[in-house]
């Protein structure tokens, strides 16, 4: 609909993501679209790295607080 903002924490947990695919700590099944948690501890701290990476050069938006939040709640949970 044309004048209807997303929802900011919508947008950043998909940011988020796709910052976690690239990253190798989730795993995107492209039959089912469904994505899980890879289980690699490295690739989840490099997740974590590259989320704060990003929100520190303003492509992010949110406070650390937020980022971490979100980070370990897509880590914690299958999304």
């Amino acid at each position: 609909m044309p004048g209807v903002k997303n929802d900011p924490r919508e947008d950043r947990f998909n940011q988020l993501e796709d910052l976690g695919i690239e990253e190798k700590a989730l795993l995107l099944d492209k039959t089912t679209n469904e994505v899980t948690v890879a289980g690699n501890d490295q690739a989840m701290k490099d997740f974590y790295a590259r989320a704060f990476q990003e929100w520190a050069l303003g492509n992010l938006e949110g406070t650390a607080f937020e980022i971490f939040e979100d980070v370990t709640a897509i880590l914690e949970s299958d999304t």
